[in-house]
C-alpha cells in the first residue's frame, strides 16, 4: 500500500506540474489531458494512503474531490459563449466546499472545544475579507451578484471551520487543513479578480498553482487526523 502511495502522490506532483506548464505554455493539448486527471489521481492518492481507515470527514472529502473534480471539468469549457459552465462550475465548487464545511465540523466532537464558543473573535478577520472583496467586486458583476455573494459567504465559511478544528485534532492536520482552506480561498479570490475586476499576466497559473496547492493540503490533513486501522 505504502508504495502505491508514493507512486500516486509522484503522479499527482507530475500531473499538477503538467497543469501548470499547460497554463503558462498555453498548451490546449495538454491542459486537456492534465486536468481532468488533477481531483482523479489526487482520489486515488486518498483513498489508497486511507488503508481501509475511514470515518466521516474522509468520506466527505472523498465527495469533495468528485465534486471538485465536476467543476474542473466544466470549467474546462466556459466561455463568454457558454456561460452556463461557469455557472455549473461554481455550483460544483460550491458544493465541494459544503463538503469541507461538514468535513471540517464532523471532526469536532466536543462542542466545548469549539472556536465558536471560545474564541469567537478570530473568526472576524476572515469575514471582513471576504465581505471586503465582494463589496470590491459587487459593481462588476451584475447578474452574477447573488451567486458570488453565496459563493463568497460559503467559501469564508469553509475557513473559518477549518480553524474551528484547532483544539479538536493534532497541530499537524489542524495545520495542513487550515492552510489548505485558507490557499483554496486566495484561488477563488485570484479567479474573481481576474474574471470580473482587472485581467492580469498568469492569472491561470497562479489560480490554477493555487488551486492544486490547497487540495493537496486539505487532503494531506485529513489524512494525519484519519483514525488508526
Amino acid at each position: 500500500m505504502k508504495s502505491s502511495s508514493r507512486i500516486l502522490s509522484f503522479a499527482f506532483v507530475v500531473t499538477a506540474l503538467a497543469e501548470i506548464y499547460s497554463r503558462y505554455a498555453d498548451n490546449a493539448m495538454l491542459h486537456l489531458v492534465a486536468k481532468p486527471l488533477l481531483m482523479i489521481v489526487l482520489l486515488a492518492f486518498f483513498y489508497v494512503s486511507l488503508q481501509g481507515r475511514s470515518g466521516k470527514p474522509t468520506k466527505l472529502v472523498m465527495w469533495g474531490l468528485v465534486f471538485a473534480w465536476i467543476g474542473d471539468v466544466l470549467l474546462m469549457f466556459e466561455s463568454p459563449e457558454q456561460p452556463l459552465f461557469f455557472m455549473g462550475g461554481l455550483g460544483a465548487f460550491l458544493t465541494t466546499h459544503v463538503l469541507y464545511i461538514l468535513a471540517f465540523n464532523a471532526s469536532v466532537t466536543d462542542p466545548s472545544r469549539s472556536i465558536f464558543k471560545t474564541r469567537i473573535i478570530a473568526i472576524v478577520p476572515f469575514i471582513l475579507i471576504g465581505g471586503y472583496f465582494y463589496y470590491e467586486l459587487f459593481p462588476e458583476l451584475k447578474d452574477m451578484q447573488i451567486p458570488v455573494g453565496i459563493y463568497t459567504a460559503v467559501i469564508v465559511t469553509m475557513v473559518i471551520f477549518a480553524l474551528n478544528r484547532i483544539d479538536s485534532v493534532n497541530v499537524h492536520s489542524f495545520r495542513l487543513v487550515y492552510y489548505g482552506a485558507i490557499i483554496f480561498m486566495l484561488s477563488d479570490l485570484l479567479l474573481a479578480i481576474n474574471k470580473f475586476m482587472l485581467p492580469f499576466d498568469n492569472a491561470d497559473v497562479y489560480i490554477i498553482g493555487t488551486y492544486i496547492l490547497a487540495q493537496g493540503l486539505i487532503v494531506s490533513g485529513v489524512l494525519v487526523e484519519a483514525p488508526a486501522e
